[in-house]
């Protein structure tokens, strides 16, 4: 258990050997409250929701992302240099929103091997600016497919959507909490 980095250990407990400094910069990104916890009286309205809201939305973005990757996999015809270029972004595309849409799922509904192996080879995405990051990398993705019109589509609210991420998590970081509730 030692042996394995601070983020991807169940107590969520930092080794001693970590500065403040570092500690404040890159605090270790967790689930939000459960579905019941967020219908209890104390948070009906408030940020929770909007977290939750992010959620859905990711999740049709996602379906949006691979509509767009297998759609403009099915437009090819006779290859070329250009057309296997867009073959790969294309493949790529459809990785990317099925990595994108298990993340939420495990966000919304945790299965413990599914969350562990996401830590571990995808930790970024449990941290708001990383996952931020992580849509605006792929919104540009989408305006290198085969598929103009669902690819500019798709890739302009994805990067909406990723700047908007970045925007919510500095202004209001308690909506995205640090430390895991016990």
């Amino acid at each position: 258990m030692e042996d394995q980095p601070y983020w991807m250990r169940d107590d969520g407990a930092r080794p001693e050997t970590v500065s403040p400094m570092v500690d404040s910069v890159s605090p270790m990104y967790t689930p939000g409250p459960s579905p019941e916890e967020l219908a209890s009286e104390e948070n009906r309205s408030g940020p929770p929701t909007i977290v939750w809201g992010f959620r859905l939305i990711h999740l049709g973005l996602a379906v949006m992302m691979a509509a767009t990757g297998a759609l403009s996999i099915m437009e090819f015809g006779n290859f070329n240099g250009q057309q296997l270029s867009e073959l790969v972004v294309s493949l790529y595309l459809l990785l990317f929103a099925l990595l994108w849409f298990v993340f939420e799922l495990a966000e919304i509904r945790p299965i413990d091997y599914v969350v562990y192996h996401l830590k571990r080879n995808c930790g970024f995405l449990f941290h708001p600016m990383g996952k931020a990051l992580f849509i605006i990398f792929v919104a540009f993705l989408n305006f290198g497919v085969q598929d103009k019109v669902l690819g500019l589509a798709t890739g302009i609210l994805c990067l909406a959507d990723g700047v908007v991420l970045i925007l919510l998590y500095l202004k209001y970081p308690q909506w995205y909490p640090a430390v895991p509730k016990s």
